[in-house]
């Protein structure tokens, strides 16, 4: 059964870390939630709720070691510590609506361009495909039958199961061809770029 909240207030007074410890551990997760349900989707970008929460505990933490509250009823910690984190939200809320710091003034990057005329195409140009298609030719020359079968079968999007019943081999040798080629594409790419 957890501790009434009036002995866990006088725990603190007298500088007991494990009575802090434990009123972290009983109101953080309820108030992160409540502090996140608070923030708009666009403040909740510049206002990280968990810093908040942190922020209202060391203040709550400092204020009852100097004996600034007193708890006369069930659930006034829970209060207390809602009224604490509350205000710091509010507070930096006011602060990033602020004329020169205002989540208003943002503009969004589509905003800001015309995405529109920006289009990038997927398709590689022809000297990457050309290139490409040695890089691929010098690969599957040193393979033997079985690691060029399951290059063009991943290469055409197959599986791992799938690759492994048509070859008639296990999936982890399946796995452990591809994981020869990552390895034998990676060495050429750096040797490229060297």
């Amino acid at each position: 059964m957890d501790e009434p909240s009036a002995e866990l207030l006088a725990r603190l007074r007298a500088g007991d870390d494990g009575a802090a410890t434990e009123v972290f551990e009983r109101y953080v997760h309820r108030l992160t939630l409540l502090a996140r349900s608070r923030l708009s989707s666009r403040m909740a970008g510049r206002i990280d709720p968990e810093d908040v929460i942190q922020s209202a505990f060391r203040s709550f933490f400092v204020g009852a070691q100097r004996g600034q509250f007193s708890l006369k009823r069930g659930g006034d910690l829970w209060r207390l510590l809602v009224a604490i984190a509350m205000r710091k939200l509010y507070r930096g809320a006011k602060r990033h609506s602020a004329q020169k710091r205002s989540v208003d003034a943002e503009e969004t990057l589509a905003s800001t361009f015309d995405l529109a005329g920006l289009t990038v195409s997927q398709e590689p140009t022809p000297a990457e495909a050309v290139a490409l298609a040695d890089e691929m030719e010098a690969v599957m020359t040193r393979l033997d039958h079985f690691g060029r079968r399951v290059l063009e079968l991943r290469l055409q999007g197959e599986q791992l199961a799938e690759i492994a019943a048509d070859t008639g081999r296990s999936e982890r040798s399946v796995r452990r061809i591809l994981a020869t080629l990552r390895d034998q594409f990676s060495r050429r790419l750096r040797a490229g770029n060297e």
